[in-house]
């Protein structure tokens, strides 16, 4: 098979998608093993939120390095770095015997995530001809989104009968097959001149990260310090602001000045911030509430997660057909819009029997999809070519800090919710109700961000 074969969208986009694809396996997979994985290793609630934040925080503290590494050595090399050390991280965490070792082998599998994610993205760019660019995007969230639909079934069915450590036993050959095939692409545009890494700005975000989640998550603990958690929470606040300062003088910023210019690259961030919060929190929290709340098998908990993921490949492909802006932004705010009402129908109906309260599901996949696939593609169209795997960057890392923001403080909210009411299920619906009516600030900022009168 000869390199000019995978100039085909649907070939490249499948290949780029083993990267993305196993992350969204990891994340479904291993979000459905959670209270077993709480059993096992007998944990707190609270301290299960670092399992996924810790990687999480590891991938957006790399993520600056990722991409100015597939700047200068080329999207493609950088790639392949990234596989091979998911793979290798996830192989370590399937062999788990305590919580400290398996929070350890998460953060090597987030150093593979900073690799892989934007740099998949620019993979397209560099194997696509550009009008056919957006159908090579829609098809990486649609391909990558077999990842989502396979890992709670599959984390599920493996975790009720093998134990949660077989969840992680496909990674490491789906990691090595993917980098075997990388070999067909073709490499990227490579940057002559690149500018010194923000190195004050990188540790001044992921301290800021690390410490505020850090206080919110403990805050949320059955015993929780109340004094060390504001200490926390306060010093988290300051370095956002240190890193603010430091992005406006420094010459070369982790986040370029000229992007929050732009309003629509402003309000894509921003907005993509936002969602990126309420959705993987509303997933950790509807997980816990099917599996302890609701008393389902870790089997039909995968199930749970199935169907919140299962139309995310229909959103992106949708995202695939558009073909202006205009078009982009009003399925992006139809999709903020429908992801807060089903939100709030999830915990309305909570309590409903098991029929109806999947139906509240799946339209959670559906709106996802749209957001993931729509703010790259608008971020890809307002950056040069040459700096796309930095623009992607930029807006992965934003992803990441979103996540562990969002999980600690929604899941802090249920943890105190529960505490005051004396029932998890009554936190685990405030939790997810609060993820919903957040979302909707998202609508706000994206309405006037992707305006069509320009006000740059």
């Amino acid at each position: 098979m000869t390199r000019l074969t995978f100039q085909n969208p649907r070939i490249v986009a499948a290949i780029a998608a083993l990267g993305l694809g196993s992350v969204m396996y990891d994340n479904t997979a291993i979000t459905t093993a959670m209270p077993s994985i709480q059993n096992s290793l007998m944990t707190e609630t609270s301290a299960l939120q670092w399992i996924l934040s810790v990687m999480s925080i590891t991938t957006g503290t790399v993520l600056p390095f990722a991409g100015a590494f597939g700047d200068r050595y080329g999207p493609l090399k950088a790639f392949r770095v990234g596989l091979f050390i998911f793979g290798l991280g996830a192989l370590c965490a399937s062999q788990s015997p305590t919580f400290a070792w398996l929070l350890a082998a998460r953060i090597v599998q987030g150093i593979g995530v900073a690799f892989m994610l934007p740099n998949g993205g620019a993979i397209l760019s560099a194997n696509v001809e550009p009008g056919y660019r957006n159908k090579a995007v829609g098809l990486w969230i649609s391909f990558s989104s077999i990842g989502l639909l396979i890992g709670p079934l599959a984390g599920g069915y493996l975790t009720q009968n093998y134990g949660w450590h077989s969840v992680l036993w496909g990674h490491p050959i789906i990691s090595f097959f993917g980098l075997a095939l990388t070999f067909f692409l073709k490499e990227g545009e490579k940057s002559v001149n690149l500018n010194t890494l923000d190195i004050r700005g990188i540790l001044s975000i992921s301290g800021a990260t690390l410490l505020f989640s850090a206080g919110v998550i403990d805050a949320g603990r059955s015993q929780p310090h109340p004094l060390m958690d504001l200490t926390l929470i306060i010093s988290g606040i300051t370095l956002y602001l240190i890193f603010y300062r430091i992005e406006c003088r420094i010459q070369n910023p982790l986040i370029e000045i000229s992007w929050f210019r732009s309003k629509r690259v402003r309000g894509v961030l921003i907005a993509c911030f936002i969602y990126n919060a309420t959705i993987p929190a509303a997933t950790f929290l509807v997980s816990l509430l099917a599996q302890k709340s609701k008393g389902f098998s870790p089997l039909l908990g995968g199930g749970v997660i199935l169907a919140m993921c299962i139309l995310m490949p229909f959103g992106a492909r949708k995202i695939g057909q558009v073909k202006n802006s205009h078009e982009l932004r009003r399925l992006m705010l139809w999709a903020i819009m429908g992801l807060m009402i089903n939100y709030l129908l999830i915990g309305v109906f909570a309590r409903a029997s098991i029929p109806i309260f999947f139906l509240t599901l799946f339209g959670a996949g559906l709106f996802a999809g749209v957001l993931f696939a729509g703010d790259t593609i608008a971020i890809m169209d307002s950056l040069e070519p040459e700096k796309t795997a930095s623009g992607l960057a930029a807006l992965s890392m934003v992803r990441q800090i979103a996540a562990v923001i969002g999980i600690a403080l929604f899941g802090t909210l249920a943890e105190v919710s529960t505490k005051i009411s004396g029932s998890s299920f009554q936190g685990h619906i405030l939790g997810i109700g609060a993820s919903g009516l957040v979302t909707i600030v998202a609508w706000f900022i994206l309405r006037s961000a992707l305006s069509p009168v320009r006000s740059d």
